[in-house]
């Protein structure tokens, strides 16, 4: 039966049996545009959703990739920092105020006199005792401590640039109970228990897993031995810090010394200006006067700043590895705490 024959057997006039045709193949061409438009919508939403999902890939690649740059661009320009020629510049960090003396690194060397006043306010330093520290940078401030140190106590220095343990092997290289290595803070190159003391100042924010240095501090410290710690960070990272170094089983209070780190760079900071300028080629000073003067914490610069209104918090640490065979008590004498407040 034709298509008229079948709309006439409806009881649809002849007349009309071609407009009724006409209309249903219009309905049916509404319908198959429906049709083609939701497939199109789900083609483009397919796409849209794989091109999205491409895009956060390329750019968590990237952002981890950036990272390992990062990190390989910072340990290239600390070697090229250390590579300069500084003088008799022996220590590389913000300093604490006030200070005794008037030698030109009074303020960086009574970060370590604090550190050494901390120990003897919780404990009696003996004789022959080991000591490391771990980014001792040009090794001025481990060299301090070593003669303050009493008896006949020997040291370790430990940094990660090349050039910096070259200038180290080259300015102590006659006191014969001072040494210097290479290596990282995250792997250290020594046997478990090898020290009495472990020293760090202000370089662990730069290693990346706080867990695994110190961890690796307490694997080389012995039982009952100490570990002298000072270093940076935003104000809500300090409690983490704080759980972390319990993980590694280092049992210690933290100090909040802040305000006497910001006034250090304050009053250091015309010295830290003269030494970039007399120091660093003026191609660097050029492209990155700024990023200088705020690694250097000078007055103006965002990282005091940041000291100044508490948005970076410095503190300080006299931790202790558990000495199991002891019971669990500390095998040093602890006594009165310091008077700063504790963080």
């Amino acid at each position: 039966m034709s298509p008229e024959g079948y709309y006439v057997s409806l009881g649809i006039p002849g007349e009309h049996a071609v407009a009724a045709k006409m209309l249903v193949s219009m309905f049916n061409w509404q319908e198959t545009r429906v049709t083609l438009s939701m497939l199109i919508t789900a083609i483009v939403a397919l796409c849209t959703a794989v091109v999205v999902a491409m895009a956060v890939h390329a750019a968590s690649r990237w952002l981890r990739v950036r990272r390992k740059s990062y990190g390989k661009l910072r340990i290239q320009l600390y070697e090229r920092l250390y590579g300069l020629q500084w003088g008799d510049l022996t220590t590389n960090n913000y300093g604490f105020a006030p200070a005794e003396g008037e030698g030109q690194e009074r303020f960086q060397l009574q970060m370590y006199k604090e550190l050494y006043k901390l120990l003897c306010a919780r404990s009696r330093p003996h004789s022959h005792t080991r000591l490391l520290e771990v980014s001792c940078g040009r090794g001025g401030g481990l060299s301090h401590l070593l003669k303050a140190w009493p008896g006949s106590s020997s040291a370790v220095g430990l940094d990660y640039s090349a050039n910096a343990v070259r200038f180290c092997r080259q300015a102590y290289g006659h006191i014969a109970n001072l040494a210097f290595v290479q290596g990282s803070g995250l792997e250290l190159p020594f046997a478990d228990e090898s020290f009495d003391v472990v020293l760090n100042v202000e370089a662990s924010h730069n290693y990346g897993d706080d867990l695994a240095f110190f961890r690796e501090v307490n694997r080389v410290l012995r039982p009952g031995g100490m570990f002298l710690y000072s270093d940076y960070r935003r104000p809500e990272l300090v409690a983490p810090l704080k759980q972390t170094l319990r993980e590694a089983a280092l049992d210690g209070e933290f100090y909040d010394i802040t305000k006497h780190v910001a006034e250090a760079c304050r009053l250091d900071s015309d010295r830290r200006r003269q030494l970039i300028r007399a120091c660093v080629p003026w191609y660097y000073r050029i492209v990155f006067g700024k990023e200088l003067a705020n690694y250097a914490a000078i007055k103006g610069s965002r990282k005091f700043e940041a000291f100044c209104s508490f948005q970076r918090h410095y503190y300080m640490t006299f931790a202790i590895k558990a000495d199991h065979s002891r019971d669990n008590r500390p095998a040093v004498a602890v006594v009165a705490a310091p008077q700063d407040a504790k963080a």
